[in-house]
């Protein structure tokens, strides 16, 4: 593995201290905060619900929906332990408070998820749609989990090289037809404008 290949990897499964770094970059980034709050405003959440984000990394949106909650909950799954405790530190308050709750794990823990704290209002991800092992069973999995009229919402912006707009859209594309062929309805692509291309967020709803 190259270099750049194994610090690239490090956003997919932050580990070590070159895991921890990536974890601060991300925290700090301003098109990261940005990309993050753009998501969670695009989940039209109520103060009540019950919400998942899958790969929270350091925990900017966690903070953001827990500052938003007043007898809902948020809870944040990653298979990162560096991230986990990066998270923990910025969410202390609300962890504390019950608003915030860490999960360690990947997709395979949601229906013990939903045993635990009931089917979700919300199931979010920003830049972690694209590490999915299998696609097609990851929306189908967050379809499930789901409660009828609940929102899923999945943002992405390219890491690649020379990263094009068009990429972005196409990836976009992709998650429509698999979150189409899980049941999902009223699907939608929306755009930030960021640089050096945009960020695209597919959301898709469970019918009532």
């Amino acid at each position: 593995m190259t270099l750049r290949a194994y610090i690239v990897s490090q956003f997919k499964r932050p580990r070590g201290l070159l895991g921890h770094l990536a974890g601060v970059i991300m925290a700090k980034r301003p098109s990261n905060i940005e990309r993050n709050r753009w998501t969670v405003g695009l989940l039209q959440m109520e103060p009540y619900h019950n919400m998942l984000e899958i790969g929270p990394g350091p925990g900017l949106s966690l903070q953001m929906c827990g500052d938003g909650l007043a007898g809902g909950r948020i809870i944040g799954l990653d298979h990162s332990k560096v991230m986990l405790e990066q998270a923990k530190k910025r969410n202390a308050e609300s962890i504390a408070t019950g608003k915030v709750w860490l999960h360690e794990g990947g997709l395979e823990r949601l229906p013990d998820l939903v045993t635990e704290f009931g089917a979700f209002d919300r199931i979010f991800s920003v830049n972690a749609a694209q590490f999915f092992p299998v696609q097609a069973d990851a929306f189908l999995a967050i379809y499930r989990a789901l409660v009828p009229g609940g929102l899923a919402a999945s943002t992405f912006q390219s890491r690649s090289r020379k990263p094009t707009r068009h990429e972005a859209l196409e990836f976009a594309e992709i998650i429509s037809r698999y979150m189409h062929a899980a049941g999902f309805t009223g699907i939608r692509t929306e755009e930030l404008p960021l640089k050096p291309v945009p960020a695209v967020c597919v959301i898709g709803q469970r019918d009532g």
